[in-house]
């Protein structure tokens, strides 16, 4: 899961691009760029890319440099080689003119990254890498323009499997951006008018980004689309390739800034929802509690909306480190639990004696929940409930978010009181997937990792996840998604 933005039209690009990206930052920590065009001065390009923070990546000086009229930007959420500052994006073709960002996964990177070498393609070190070479493939001898890049683009929809939000810059001062086929992975457009009443557009991972830089939204990005924009106020819109509508429902629960909205729902709307569906289940479980705890910080909304419900107290018991980063992007468990040990804190007093139910947005691996009830015992609690706003999470996400071995998932193959034995809680209650449906409000989603039904082939899935483990723990390995 990474976060990407698109400017063009402004000589403010870069610098809107830059905050932009600071209103995307939850989506990605391991990194950034931004890649500029400057037409004015012989269509040159200016890239500036780093590791860490967004603020720390980019000073005052960058913007001197990165100038244009249009660029492109992208925080870094890598499933492996979080540090390889080289698998760092945008990446870019300089001889064709062609820049790149990417968010998702490629299910069938091995096997395409075999078949381009073969075509003499070089070193392809990420399935976003992997996609600016295919796209460069079928762009070679052709002059790039709206009618080529879209012709290119389908042809490369034809080749990948899996989930794919792009957002791209060409050297003439040219933004474009598609989504895959199923709309796994978000992307949406906006549109606002500078000083001289030009049209300016953008796109953008969430509607959250757009909203801030002051962007009035144009809607989604469908399935199988692709957007151009010229640079000079004009736009080209085209569905290549669409299969199917089945958005992510972890951008609801987890991933997405409560702002946004996706599919007209907001974030906010929805977990509230979850919680007042899950209010409904507690009630009907005929579950006892003296207070209701959120789990900081994307559980809060769920967690008020339990509380109104069953007429609970809503106590804010775990205070967090706001300078801990999330602890689910972090690579290897012990690394989650030592930053979870640092994040939290409990208020002991508040905590002893009382039978707690403990609100979280989802349970991975458990390692998270694990950890924050052995705080919450520690505090003296007489009682823990942990109740989930997201069902079971049993089966491997292949489409960008950091779970493709089911051997790794808690709720794997173990029924709910195994679950409870597993964490040390008294009782743990999850939402159902179809009260998830219902608090979401969409035609359809993709609920892969909760039914192991998913919206693309995964015929190729072992073999991924093969190479995959086999790529995380080769010693100085540099193979990663995103």
């Amino acid at each position: 899961m990474c976060g990407l933005i698109g400017v063009t039209g402004t000589v403010e690009s870069a610098y809107e691009v830059y905050l932009g990206l600071m209103n995307l930052q939850h989506r990605g920590q391991d990194g950034a760029g931004i890649l500029t065009t400057e037409t004015r001065r012989g269509k040159e390009f200016h890239l500036q890319k780093g590791t860490g923070l967004v603020e720390n990546v980019f000073s005052e000086r960058s913007f001197k440099n990165l100038q244009g009229n249009a660029a492109i930007g992208h925080t870094r959420y890598a499933t492996i080689s979080r540090n390889d500052p080289n698998l760092l994006q945008p990446f870019l073709d300089y001889g064709l003119g062609l820049g790149l960002g990417h968010n998702g996964q490629v299910v069938n990177f091995y096997e395409l990254r075999e078949r381009l070498a073969g075509e003499g393609a070089g070193a392809i070190e990420s399935d976003s890498d992997l996609m600016l070479k295919l796209l460069a493939s079928y762009l070679a001898d052709s002059e790039i323009n709206a009618g080529s890049l879209f012709a290119a683009i389908k042809r490369c929809m034809g080749d990948l499997v899996g989930s794919y939000s792009v957002v791209g810059l060409l050297r003439d001062g040219a933004v474009f951006g598609f989504r895959d086929p199923n709309g796994i992975r978000p992307l949406v457009l906006g549109r606002k008018t500078n000083g001289d009443r030009a049209p300016v557009y953008a796109l953008a991972s969430e509607t959250v980004a757009l909203g801030f830089l002051g962007y009035d939204p144009m809607g989604e990005v469908a399935p199988g689309e692709a957007v151009f924009l010229d640079g000079k106020g004009g736009i080209i819109r085209e569905t290549l390739h669409a299969e199917s509508y089945s958005p992510c429902m972890f951008e609801w629960v987890y991933f997405a800034r409560v702002e946004s909205e996706f599919g007209g729902t907001s974030v906010y709307r929805a977990r509230f929802k979850l919680g007042q569906i899950l209010a409904e289940h507690l009630k009907d479980l005929k579950v006892q509690a003296d207070v209701v705890i959120p789990v900081p910080e994307t559980s809060r909304v769920s967690a008020v909306a339990i509380a109104e419900c069953l007429g609970l107290p809503f106590r804010e018991l775990l205070i967090k480190n706001r300078y801990v980063q999330r602890t689910f992007i972090l690579e290897g468990q012990e690394s989650r639990q030592e930053a979870l040990r640092r994040k939290l804190y409990p208020i002991a007093e508040e905590i002893e004696g009382k039978r707690c139910l403990v609100v979280d947005d989802s349970i991975v691996r458990g390692n998270t929940a694990f950890q924050i009830v052995k705080l919450i015992r520690q505090a003296g609690a007489g009682e823990v409930t942990l109740v989930s706003s997201c069902p079971p999470i049993c089966s491997p996400c292949y489409y960008g978010i950091d779970f493709p071995s089911a051997g790794e998932l808690i709720a794997h193959n173990r029924s709910e009181k195994e679950i409870a034995g597993a964490l040390g809680v008294d009782r743990v209650v999850f939402q159902t997937v179809e009260g998830l449906k219902a608090a979401l409000e969409q035609p359809s989603l993709c609920t892969g990792c909760l039914t192991g039904q998913y919206p693309t082939d995964t015929g190729g899935a072992q073999v991924f996840e093969a190479n995959r483990l086999r790529d995380r723990a080769s010693p100085g390995h540099k193979r990663s998604r995103c």
